[in-house]
C-alpha cells in the first residue's frame, strides 16, 4: 500500500467529518495560514523549520506549500527525491518546469491557484483522499501515467496523424480504454476531424476554473473510439489559445495522467506558456520532421531546446516523418549522412503511405485498420515499442483480424 493510502484513506480509520481536515502541514504565508485553520483542526507552520527538516519530519504526509515563501522548492525537490509517497498541495499561479517536473514525481500532488478558496483546498484534498482509497481498494498498481508528447519541428510534418497512429498501436498493445489522446491544437486540431470524433472539451469552463477539473467532469469531455482509444478536443475556435492557460492546460494533463494509463499529446508547434513544463515533464518527447535540409535543421535546433528542459538521459526522441519506401529511387540523402549533418542520432523513421493515410482519414479510421500491412503501421508499431516500459509489454493476440493485448 502507497504512504499517501495509508496517511488518507486511514486503513480502518473513520474518515473526517466534511469540511474539516485532521490535520496539514504548511509553508505560507500568515494570510493563508489563517485560511486553513478555518477547515483544518490542526495547522503546523512550518515556517520554522529548514527545507531537509520538513521533508524529513513531515515527509508522507498532507503538506501545502506556496510559492514564493522561502525553502518551499527546496522542499518540493526534497519530497521527489526521498519521500515521493508524500501528498503535497502547491500554491502557484506559475510554476517553473524544474518544480512541475518534481510534483509529477510524488505520489499525490494537485496545483491551486494564488486565489484558491478554503472550498477549493477542500476539493483537492477530497480528490487525493479518494485516489488514496481506491489505491486501497485495488492493491499497489502504477504509481503514475506513461505521457508522450509529439511536437512538429516545421508545418506540415504529420505530427496529429502519427499521434493518432501511435495511440492506436499502443491500443492494441496495452488493451482498449488504457489510453487518452489530448489534442492540445486547441484552435485548430485535426485530431476529431480525422478520426470524425466529437470536440467536447470546454476550454472556456476549464480555463474559467481548471481546479474544479476532476474525474468526472474529464470523463463529460472525453470521446471514445470503437476501437478502445479516447480522444479529447476542443472544436475549432481561432480565440482558443488565450483560453489556453498554463494552469488550465497542466491541470488537465494532471486529471487525465490520474485516469489514464497512458496518455499521448498533439502539442502546437507554435509556443505556448504550457509547452515547456509539459515537454520537461513527459516521459517521451517526440519532436518530428521530414528528411529535408530545412526540416532537419530545424528539427536539431528544437531537439536541443527540449533536451535544455530534460536530465541528460532522457533526451528527446527525432523521428523522421513521410521517408519514401526504401525500394524506390527519390533525390533524397541517406539516414547516416542526415545524422552528420545535424551531429544528433535519429531515433526512428516512418515510411510515407499518401494513399492509406488519404483513405484512413475519409473514413475518419486508424491507417492500421485501413491499410494493416502498410510499412507506416509497422515503423509505427516499431516506434511505440521503442518508448513502452518494459513492465507493460505484453503478448498480443489476433482478433477478428486486428491484434489485441492478451
Amino acid at each position: 500500500m502507497s504512504g499517501v493510502a495509508r496517511n488518507l484513506a486511514g486503513s480502518g480509520t473513520p474518515a473526517p467529518a466534511p469540511g474539516i481536515i485532521p490535520a496539514i502541514a504548511a509553508l505560507a504565508g500568515p494570510e493563508r495560514l489563517a485560511q486553513l485553520k478555518t477547515i483544518c483542526r490542526n495547522v503546523i507552520d512550518l515556517s520554522s523549520m529548514d527545507s531537509a527538516t520538513i521533508v524529513e519530519k513531515f515527509g508522507g504526509a498532507l503538506i501545502l506549500l506556496e510559492q514564493g515563501q522561502a525553502g518551499a522548492e527546496q522542499v518540493v525537490l526534497g519530497l521527489a527525491v526521498d519521500k515521493p509517497d508524500s501528498a503535497v498541495l502547491m500554491v502557484s499561479d506559475n510554476l517553473p518546469v524544474h518544480i512541475v517536473r518534481a510534483l509529477m514525481k510524488i505520489e499525490a500532488s494537485d496545483i491551486l491557484p494564488v486565489s484558491a478558496g478554503a472550498e477549493e483546498i477542500l476539493e483537492s484534498i477530497d480528490r487525493i483522499r479518494a485516489a488514496a482509497e481506491a489505491a486501497v481498494a485495488g492493491g499497489d498498481g502504477p504509481a503514475s501515467a506513461v505521457c508522450w508528447a509529439f511536437r512538429g519541428a516545421v508545418g506540415g510534418a504529420g505530427v496529429s496523424t502519427l499521434a493518432i497512429e501511435s495511440a492506436f498501436s499502443l491500443c492494441e498493445k496495452v488493451g482498449p480504454g488504457k489510453v487518452c489522446l489530448v489534442d492540445l491544437n486547441v484552435s485548430d486540431g485535426m485530431v476529431s476531424s480525422f478520426l470524425e470524433a466529437v470536440p467536447k472539451l470546454d476550454l472556456a469552463a476549464l480555463s474559467a476554473a481548471p481546479e474544479r477539473l476532476d474525474a468526472r467532469l474529464l470523463a463529460a469531455w472525453c470521446w471514445q473510439h470503437e476501437d478502445g482509444v479516447s480522444t479529447i478536443s476542443a472544436p475549432r475556435n481561432p480565440d482558443a489559445d488565450a483560453l489556453a492557460t498554463e494552469a488550465a492546460i497542466l491541470r488537465l494533463l494532471d486529471v487525465a495522467c490520474a485516469e489514464f494509463p497512458y496518455v499521448l499529446v498533439d502539442m502546437p508547434r507554435h509556443m505556448m506558456p504550457w509547452t515547456k513544463p509539459i515537454l520537461g515533464a513527459v516521459d517521451e518527447a517526440v519532436i518530428v520532421s521530414e528528411l529535408t535540409v530545412p526540416s532537419l535543421h530545424a528539427a536539431a535546433d528544437m531537439a536541443r531546446e527540449v533536451d535544455m528542459l530534460r536530465s541528460s538521459d532522457r533526451k528527446a526522441k527525432l523521428v523522421l516523418n513521410r521517408m519514401f519506401p526504401k525500394k524506390k529511387f527519390r533525390a533524397e540523402f541517406a539516414v547516416d549522412k542526415a545524422e552528420k549533418a545535424i551531429d544528433r542520432k535519429i531515433d526512428e523513421t516512418i515510411t510515407s503511405d499518401w494513399d492509406a493515410a488519404r483513405t484512413a482519414v475519409n473514413l475518419g479510421k486508424p491507417i492500421g485498420e485501413v491499410k494493416p500491412k502498410s510499412a507506416l503501421v509497422a515503423d509505427v508499431s516499431r516506434l511505440v515499442d521503442s518508448m513502452m516500459p518494459e513492465a507493460a509489454r505484453q503478448p498480443v493476440q489476433q482478433t477478428n483480424g486486428k491484434r489485441r493485448a492478451k
